[in-house]
């Protein structure tokens, strides 16, 4: 499975740019001080690309999905649903291998864990035309992998993985500050990641925890370089310490990020990290 660590180029939303434009200004220039390669799809319809990108299982294959999530399906909000066929500025998947998948999926929902990819239990809802077991035996075909299974919070209405959990490599994984929202499903994903890896959750010693320090898990890494959301609160500090920590193979840099977390995402999520 090639993980954020062996990717080495990054892809941004072609609205990221007016959306989001100091954060576009940040990350720009911080890819390019080190050297990262980035680019800009064409014709999209939000900025949330990781939801609608195809994911790179290695170096020459990808697997597309059905991209029709039910938070979108009103007819005012369609309008906001990327066709991947349409996209431009990626010709290099002509000469890839890309795996369709009969399923309803969201990118942001697959987070690859070593030889293992964890998602919620959302991905069952989305299909529920289909029984539990075909619908884990048409993602494992897709993936060639084991898929470890999260509940979804029904509260968390994308119920996206890239928002509980990131690989850090070794078998590891960090497991954002849930126990702060619901404790309930703090230990069932511990319980449930656990049988898998290791798991290192972050913590935060404020006197306040605030509502969006849900949203560090949901950092960027291209290669050794990370970029970690920072939002301008007293949790900032806390999780830049803990991610080097984990990470201290990798250049940890903090990003300005609170223009996407406002609108529900944040570094992870506006972007599509792939190897070329």
């Amino acid at each position: 499975m090639l993980t954020n660590n062996l990717t080495n180029t990054v892809f941004f939303s072609d609205w990221l740019s007016t959306e989001c434009p100091k954060l576009y200004q940040s990350l720009t220039k911080t890819l390019q001080d080190n050297a990262v390669d980035y680019r800009i799809l064409g014709n999209t319809n939000d900025i949330w690309c990781r939801d609608y990108m195809p994911v790179q299982t290695d170096e020459k294959r990808f697997v597309s999905y059905k991209y029709y999530p039910n938070y979108l399906v009103e007819k005012h909000q369609e309008q906001y649903i990327t066709n991947v066929r349409d996209v431009g500025n990626v010709d290099f998947l002509r000469q890839a291998e890309v795996v369709p998948l009969d399923l309803v999926l969201d990118g942001g929902n697959v987070v690859k864990c070593g030889n293992k990819i964890v998602m919620t239990e959302k991905v069952f809802v989305e299909n529920k035309e289909m029984s539990h077991n075909e619908v884990q035996r048409l993602l494992e075909e897709a993936f060639r992998c084991e898929i470890v299974f999260l509940p979804w919070d029904r509260n968390e209405k994308c119920g996206h993985s890239d928002g509980i959990v990131h690989y850090i490599g070794d078998n590891r994984v960090l497991l954002t500050n849930y126990g702060d929202l619901s404790p309930y499903f703090h230990r069932r994903f511990r319980k449930a990641l656990e049988n898998h890896f290791e798991v290192i959750t972050l913590k935060y010693k404020v006197k306040q925890k605030h509502k969006r320090s849900w949203a560090y898990i949901n950092y960027l890494q291209v290669g050794n370089l990370v970029l970690v959301p920072q939002m301008d609160i007293p949790e900032d500090e806390q999780a830049l310490e803990q991610i080097c920590k984990v990470l201290p193979n990798c250049k940890v840099v903090g990003i300005p990020a609170l223009e996407a977390v406002r609108k529900g995402g944040a570094l992870n999520c506006i972007s599509w990290n792939i190897k070329l």
